[in-house]
């Protein structure tokens, strides 16, 4: 199959452990949340990630109905698990066992992926997105960031203006542009973000949507109307939002109709547990 976008990044092993102790396990990882979401809005998406052999056969085959999966590469050990441990008092821990998912810059891409119109590169360490970068010289790229990389985002912005500079379109929420950029407004952080040379920067705001700038206009675009008890869990909702952008974007359309695909398809994840979108 030939794929308009290809992402790279995280599969993982979750294990949500609420107040009480009840535990649910279910699939993860930025890079399947993203690929399935834009596989939904009607993108052809290949995947490249790294996935030990205790990732469940019956996951991978689910995965595999609606993205590629020639770029999965399964490995001895276990694959990247992350713990959500939720408290009483509202607090959360999340400790993460990276397994197998180290090095993820260097994961091999294949060669049928390679005409893709479009590679996004999902939150991976800051070193590591730098890694696939320079591997993915002149073509296009997309990429986001994550809060587990936090620190890295607040003491290594001569790597983040490297990364920041090789990217066409930019997915940070508001804290990861005001932390990349040291910026303490958001709107000036967008502005940095492009003169770094990124060409368009989408700001996510959760409930209050999104924010764009392409250099010369921002533009602001509300967030879809969704009932409070339609809410099952917010947990990956951007990444939904840009694997929907980016499935517009990938095929040429217009900016606010990628928009609208982001929205519609982060709105949908919401209504459901887990970060896929299937």
């Amino acid at each position: 199959m030939k794929v308009d976008l290809v992402v790279m990044g995280h599969v993982s092993v979750d294990t949500i452990i609420f107040p009480g102790g009840r535990r649910m396990e279910m699939p993860g990882g930025a890079a399947a949340a993203v690929a399935t979401s834009a596989a939904q809005a009607g993108a052809r998406v290949g995947l490249v990630t790294r996935i030990g052999e205790d990732f469940p056969r019956e996951w991978l085959e689910r995965l595999a109905q609606y993205v590629d999966v020639r770029g999965v590469q399964v490995l001895p050990g276990k694959t990247i698990h992350i713990r959500m441990i939720y408290y009483e008092d509202g607090s959360v821990d999340a400790p993460v066992e990276m397994g197998v998912a180290r090095r993820m810059g260097e994961t091999p891409i294949p060669d049928e992926y390679l005409t893709a119109k479009l590679f996004h590169i999902a939150p991976i360490p800051p070193e590591e997105q730098l890694k696939a970068l320079k591997r993915l010289e002149g073509k296009r790229i997309s990429l986001d960031f994550n809060p587990t990389y936090m620190e890295d985002y607040r003491t290594k912005r001569d790597l983040l203006k490297e990364i920041v500079g090789r990217v066409e379109v930019l997915f940070p929420n508001e804290r990861e542009a005001v932390t990349i950029t040291g910026e303490g407004d958001v709107k000036r952080a967008a502005e940095t973000l492009h003169e770094w040379g990124a060409g368009l920067v989408v700001i996510t705001r959760g409930e209050r949507g999104v924010l764009l700038y392409n250099g010369e206009e921002f533009l602001e675009f509300p967030a879809l109307p969704i009932g409070e008890n339609e809410v099952t869990d917010p947990t990956g909702a951007g990444d939904a939002f840009a694997g929907g952008f980016l499935a517009g974007y990938s095929q040429g359309k217009d900016i606010e109709t990628c928009v609208g695909l982001g929205l519609e398809r982060a709105r949908e994840v919401l209504k459901k547990w887990g970060s896929w979108s299937i």
